[in-house]
């Protein structure tokens, strides 16, 4: 329980058009806190967002959650991952999180789209990316390797990363990447149905891979698994689905889980407004192994937003301060 008052603002920023399909809807539900302590006078802020496919909680939940927890019948740690997130990041703030200017965190770019959808204009939107993730396991061999060399002749400076959430059998995902460029992919993002297979793929396509389903998992055999694959294995980053988490704490606590292992970490959103994303700069710089580039860079699918766009520029976000979302709103 806060030592002061919340409030809790419910919302929904619509999705660009475009965008909508990616997104699997049409707007983005979202509940913000706020958390003031009566002591200090110091205010802070949270994003509860949870993602249809992502989360099991609905937001109404999470917003109960938040509800019991503001009032004191449960503890952060009890709360969905969802509300945790929320809740930590408010928390922190009362103990200065993202009050000052930090290190800009370096973003991925990210094409969601086939071979069908990468024309001309596509490439020319990607030209100064340095690195792109693209996503597989969608299509027949053929034709997602066709995209592939694609992407690879049009973005030549680029290095890439292969999602395939976990749909692919391991023959096929090194069916697929067998014969390219190794050093043009930075890694392979859990393709497999059968993630006990990733060390086999690694070995078989001489190209790295990384945790992300397992990481979210906390299941006892996920745990043993994933703490049982280090850079010997191939495995060099682990994936750190924020609010699919929880908490600030349980998500440093995965960081360092992976950094015990020598592996770095790549913080990722769902979707969320620009506060969060500023949260996600704030929290990186505070990671020794997060030196890679985020996955963070969704802004500009939404239409309108929490606060100032978190805009993307030169490969970059910029460390600002977290702002106010929906500043007029608050009583």
């Amino acid at each position: 329980m806060i030592d002061g008052g919340t409030e809790i603002l419910r919302i929904a920023l619509p999705i660009k058009p475009e965008a909508q399909a990616l997104v699997g809807a049409t707007e983005r539900e979202i509940a913000f806190l706020r958390v003031v302590d009566e002591s200090t006078g110091r205010v802070g802020f949270g994003e509860c967002a949870p993602l249809a496919g992502l989360h099991r909680e609905p937001l109404d939940e999470a917003i109960e959650a938040l509800e019991a927890w503001s009032d004191g019948a449960c503890d952060l740690d009890e709360l969905p991952p969802s509300a945790a997130f929320a809740a930590s990041t408010a928390c922190a703030m009362l103990d200065g999180f993202g009050a000052r200017t930090c290190a800009a965190a370096k973003v991925a770019a990210f094409f969601p789209g086939g071979l069908a959808d990468l024309d001309e204009r596509v490439v020319a939107a990607f030209a100064d990316a340095s690195c792109i993730k693209l996503k597989i396991g969608r299509a027949d061999v053929a034709t997602e390797r066709a995209l592939l060399q694609r992407a690879f002749d049009a973005w030549p400076s680029a290095r890439f990363r292969l999602d395939g959430n976990r749909r692919m059998e391991l023959d096929a995902c090194v069916s697929l990447v067998r014969g390219l460029e190794p050093g043009r992919i930075e890694y392979l993002e859990e393709p497999l149905s059968d993630p006990s297979e990733l060390v086999g793929l690694s070995r078989a396509t001489g190209v790295p891979v990384a945790l992300d389903e397992l990481v979210v998992d906390g299941s006892p055999e996920a745990m043993r698994l994933r703490r049982a694959l280090s850079p010997a294995d191939g495995v060099v980053a682990w994936v750190l689905r924020m609010s699919a988490i929880g908490s600030l704490e349980a998500i440093r606590a995965r960081a360092d889980e992976a950094a015990r292992l020598g592996v770095d970490v790549v913080l990722s959103t769902a979707y969320e407004s620009s506060f969060s994303l500023r949260a996600a700069v704030q929290l990186a710089a505070s990671l020794p192994n997060a030196r890679r580039a985020h996955g963070i860079g969704t802004a500009a699918l939404l239409a309108e937003d929490s606060c100032a766009s978190a805009r993307v520029v030169r490969g970059e976000i910029a460390g600002e301060p977290l702002p106010v979302p929906f500043a007029e709103a608050w009583s």
